[in-house]
């Protein structure tokens, strides 16, 4: 018999549910050599809206209200995907122009990409964009200056930081694990990390949700309830939707690493939606006290 978890019974407090909008060639872009055809903007479009779909009506049957994180591209080249998010009542928030890291990006390129980004999803949405995260989480010690940026751009929070050393990509180790500002005011959303035989390893979704049982993510998300934290997921289109295309010549890792369980996405991510009670960012932040007005979250006021 299959374990059920009821709600009510787990956490007292509303966590965060986050998802990053993004092709699955393009989400892998910086970490392996991927054929042109692959990253066809229609291609890539066609996968994102059909896994958006199931994640939509998923989201839908279980009353969660999410944070969609959008490529500016996606704004761009199929406006569409942005706005049905939107009108479903999610929070659009932005995931910079296209998948790139910000590490290797000049300030003046961040600066340029972040606001093409922040005004293309405005536009498509109809919503004030006000939260950021980072392709692959890259800011790190060497370009918190994105921070600043970030501000000056008209956000209001960033959930880029994951307090960690583990990965080759990403990690800020001298950061709070719950929620704080910065000195300049912004609002940092950090992932959740559970510390493991001295190290911090991130719990709060993507591959590690796909690679760990869900007995150690609900573990995460009840210790930091216990202290009044409350926890992000995130998860892509591919690891809920059926469409993730097979990059042909990865390596042995590379196919376990970006393969491993994202079949079934939706079956898997289910009980965890029955075990947690999920709103948006801007919901959590607002219920903490960080945003202190309605009129600071995303208002949704598209009427075409």
């Amino acid at each position: 018999m299959p374990l059920v978890f009821v709600r009510a019974r787990l956490l007292k407090t509303n966590c965060a549910f986050t998802i990053d909008v993004e092709g699955f060639a393009e989400s892998h872009v910086q970490s392996v050599s991927i054929d042109a055809s692959f990253l066809d903007v229609d291609v890539m479009d066609r996968e994102i809206e059909e896994n958006l779909t199931v994640a939509l009506e998923l989201l839908k049957d279980h009353a969660v209200t999410a944070t969609f994180f959008f490529l500016g591209r996606i704004a761009l080249s199929a406006p569409r995907i942005v706005r049905q998010v939107a009108e479903a009542g999610h929070e659009i928030g932005c995931h910079s122009l296209n998948h790139l890291r910000i590490t290797g990006q000049s300030q003046a390129e961040f600066r340029s990409d972040l606001r093409s980004a922040k005004a293309a999803l405005e536009d498509a949405s109809g919503e004030r964009v006000i939260g950021f995260r980072a392709p692959d989480f890259s800011i790190g010690s060497e370009n918190r200056w994105a921070f600043d940026e970030l501000l000056e751009a008209g956000f209001r929070y960033d959930s880029s930081v994951v307090p960690t050393s583990i990965h080759d990509v990403y990690g800020l180790t001298d950061t709070p694990v719950g929620i704080f500002r910065w000195p300049n005011g912004l609002i940092e959303f950090p992932m959740p990390v559970s510390r493991l035989i001295g190290f911090q390893i991130p719990v709060g979704g993507g591959g590690y949700f796909r690679l760990f049982p869900l007995t150690w993510t609900l573990r995460a998300f009840k210790r930091r309830d216990r202290r009044n934290q409350p926890a992000a997921f995130y998860i892509h289109p591919y690891e809920i939707g059926p469409v993730a295309p097979r990059l042909p010549g990865l390596s042995l890792a590379r196919r376990f690493r970006h393969y491993v369980r994202l079949a079934g996405g939706a079956e898997r991510i289910t009980p965890l939606l029955k075990s947690v009670s999920f709103v948006s960012m801007s919901g959590v932040l607002q219920s903490h006290g960080f945003l202190e007005t309605a009129m600071e979250t995303p208002v949704n006021s598209h009427t075409s």
